[in-house]
């Protein structure tokens, strides 16, 4: 997660947590926590991007009985997004997302289960993540 706010702060997180069914399943646990985090950190009007269109196409359509196996996930998602103010997710590319997806492999490459939410990266994000500032 590359949380930026418009007053320019900028907040990091990555977790780990076990293996899920499918890279779907993944994508949107790893929407939903950082949903959570979001929420923590008093964020109410959030703009989330994802570079997983299935994802997206999932959310737009909002036909739950479509993936009976993501059921939970559907559940979760509701319940969350009903905290927002303001809550929209919408597609970015890859490209795009670069700060963000290596953060994503670097926590999946730790290879136990831990959660980090903070202004600061710690040293084995900061090196694959800090250079990779967008202008």
């Amino acid at each position: 997660m590359v949380l930026a706010t418009e007053d320019g702060m900028t907040t990091y997180g990555s977790f780990a947590s076990n293996q899920v069914l499918t890279p779907l399943h993944a994508e949107f646990q790893t929407l939903l926590w950082t949903m959570r985090s979001s929420i923590q950190l008093d964020h109410s009007s959030v703009t989330f991007e994802t570079d997983c269109l299935k994802l997206v196409s999932l959310l737009e359509e909002d036909d739950e009985d479509k993936w009976p196996s993501l059921l939970a996930e559907f559940d979760e998602f509701h319940l969350i997004r009903s905290m927002f103010i303001f809550c929209s997710i919408s597609f970015i590319l890859r490209s795009q997302n670069v700060r963000a997806d290596h953060l994503t492999k670097g926590g999946r490459s730790r290879g136990f289960l831990f959660s980090h939410v903070n202004s600061q990266l710690p040293e084995w994000m900061a090196l694959a993540a800090n250079h990779l500032e967008v202008s």
